[in-house]
């Protein structure tokens, strides 16, 4: 199981964008000395202080240069509102200054705040991002390139430059929130990550199935190659000393989000487009408990928040449900708790998926130094004359 870190530069009141984008390259330096697979952002534009990260390249820039083994990764570019030329430039140079660190993952756009003021309307997502990823490979992947589409018109030859370290391009990935969008990024080669899952363990389980039933002979990959990843996200993870503790810590976060996904924005789509959205219209059935953090966090996967036992056993509930890999967003809370939470995951939970057979079990898996629970069975083991 694979950990990655998402930050969006949620900033809380009192603070400003400014300490907030330097905290957040700490953010980064920190999960990559306690063990994560990757850290990773996403565009966002209008997002107020919820997600404050318009111009990633230049973020993933700073973090770059400050870092040297994790993974790097677009946690989503905006497709349908950028053009898919930027994109691939800002891309292979990105991945220059991260010695080839770099990935790419893209979506549709699940906000009108976005895509009404890019001018974008619902029924063309779909095909402009389709369209723009093949223009982006066909450019990273070959010496000269033209293009002819739909959604980005006619390009003439051009040859693109800076190109990238990773050669012909950096590993692809789709977010995916229905099982035929799961099953689809798999067909054209794609890893998958999904997003907003406050649907429920069923609704994981069904994707990451979707995505894991596909047989090799239906794929053919949009690059030069596949990637096979199944990825969970998380969108509010805390881990503390105790589970109150992870809760108390995440709680402002956890409904700020929730409020946002399960009252507006996905509801907004599916009344706007119901051809192109409708299954969202589900959300409206989570209504009645979007003011409940401790509900949210028991019946959602989307919530990940307790002590490191209780993280333990909910990423192993991911992993059984064919995730390889999982997106935590650490983020909306004050810097001295979003570290603490790092170090937590870092020192108790990513070394259990690491190396299994190389962590001490003298109790309860999990559990921090100072729990009664470990005391308690440390006299057990001496009561019975083990170790």
């Amino acid at each position: 199981m694979r950990f990655v870190m998402l930050s969006e530069c949620g900033t809380q009141p009192g603070s400003t964008h400014h300490r907030r984008y330097f905290d957040m390259i700490e953010e980064a330096v920190f999960a990559e000395e306690m063990g994560f697979h990757g850290w990773g952002t996403s565009e966002h534009h209008f997002f107020n202080d919820i997600a404050v990260t318009p111009s990633v390249e230049c973020l993933f820039t700073a973090v770059a240069l400050n870092t040297s083994r994790i993974r790097l990764r677009h946690m989503s570019r905006l497709l349908p509102v950028v053009h898919p030329i930027l994109v691939a430039e800002q891309l292979a140079t990105v991945d220059i200054f991260s010695n080839g660190r770099m990935e790419l993952a893209t979506a549709r756009g699940n906000t009108l705040l976005q895509l009404d003021a890019f001018g974008v309307s619902l029924d063309d997502t779909k095909g402009r991002s389709e369209e723009a990823l093949d223009l982006i490979v066909n450019a990273l992947s070959h010496d000269t390139f033209t293009h002819e589409g739909k959604h980005w018109g006619s390009i003439p030859e051009r040859r693109l430059t800076p190109k990238g370290v990773q050669e012909p391009h950096p590993p692809l990935y789709k977010i995916c929130q229905s099982a035929e969008s799961a099953a689809d990024a798999r067909r054209r080669g794609l890893g998958m990550i999904t997003s907003d899952l406050y649907l429920g363990w069923e609704a994981l389980e069904k994707y990451l199935r979707a995505y894991n039933d596909v047989a090799e002979s239906a794929i053919t990959p949009v690059g030069a190659y596949a990637v096979k990843s199944a990825a969970s996200s998380v969108m509010t993870a805390r881990c503390a000393k105790t589970n109150d503790e992870a809760l108390a810590l995440a709680e402002n976060d956890l409904l700020k989000f929730a409020r946002m996904i399960i009252n507006d924005v996905y509801v907004q789509l599916a009344e706007r487009s119901p051809e192109q959205y409708g299954g969202f219209v589900r959300f409206k059935e989570l209504r009645e408990h979007v003011e409940d953090p401790q509900w949210l966090r028991d019946n959602t996967p989307t919530i990940l928040v307790g002590d490191p036992e209780y993280v333990i056993k909910q990423v192993q509930r991911h992993e059984k449900a064919g995730a390889d890999e999982i997106v935590l967003r650490i983020d909306g809370g004050t810097h001295d708790e979003i570290m603490q939470t790092i170090e937590h995951l870092g020192r108790y939970v990513i070394p259990y998926f690491a190396n299994p057979t190389g962590v001490v079990r003298s109790g309860p898996i999990g559990l921090l130094p100072g729990d009664p629970r470990q005391t308690a069975s440390y006299e057990k083991a001496a009561k019975e004359g083990v170790g």
